[in-house]
């Protein structure tokens, strides 16, 4: 009973910061800020880099004065917000997004892997439990219906792209 009690008292001092990093080099800040957290033997619970939030990456840990001494010597960061960050804030970030969630029926799709790679393709199904779609080929002489992964394709032109240019 007593180690839970102690671990409750550790996440109710943690707190989430953020810091604001040269735009694309978010990951090497990250990766910086954790191998100097190493040596100098500060408490990092967890460092989040968001793809989607570019110059910005969040640390959980327990002394703001110690983050923020160390960071000045981080080439790639440039400072720490003051305050810090309700975990309701970043909450959608810890979530992956499933690989078909921007695809919609109707777009028009380029096969970035597999035996189609380069061909370009009609979405005519979306299948979100298994993150699958059906595509119909442009350039083959009968249009056969070809079920791929979401991650095998890259959107070339939405449906909404379309009809915006008809009217």
């Amino acid at each position: 009973m007593q180690g839970t009690d102690f671990e409750d008292d550790i996440v109710e001092k943690t707190k989430i910061f953020s810091i604001k990093t040269q735009v694309g080099k978010e990951q090497n800040a990250a990766d910086l800020i954790n191998s100097r957290a190493d040596k100098s033997k500060t408490k990092i619970s967890s460092i989040l880099v968001a793809p989607e939030l570019r110059g910005y990456i969040f640390l959980e840990s327990y002394d703001k004065e110690r983050i923020k001494e160390m960071i000045k010597t981080v080439s790639y960061a440039r400072n720490m917000l003051e305050g810090d960050v309700p975990v309701e804030q970043i909450e959608h970030f810890l979530v992956p997004a499933s690989a078909v969630a921007k695809i919609a029926e109707g777009d028009v799709v380029e096969m970035i892997a597999g035996p189609f790679r380069g061909e370009t393709a009609k979405v005519t199904h979306i299948d979100d439990a298994k993150e699958e779609i059906t595509v119909e080929l442009f350039e083959s002489v009968v249009p056969i219906p070809i079920t791929v992964r979401g991650e095998q394709v890259r959107v070339v032109k939405k449906k909404e792209e379309k009809k915006d240019k008809e009217e």
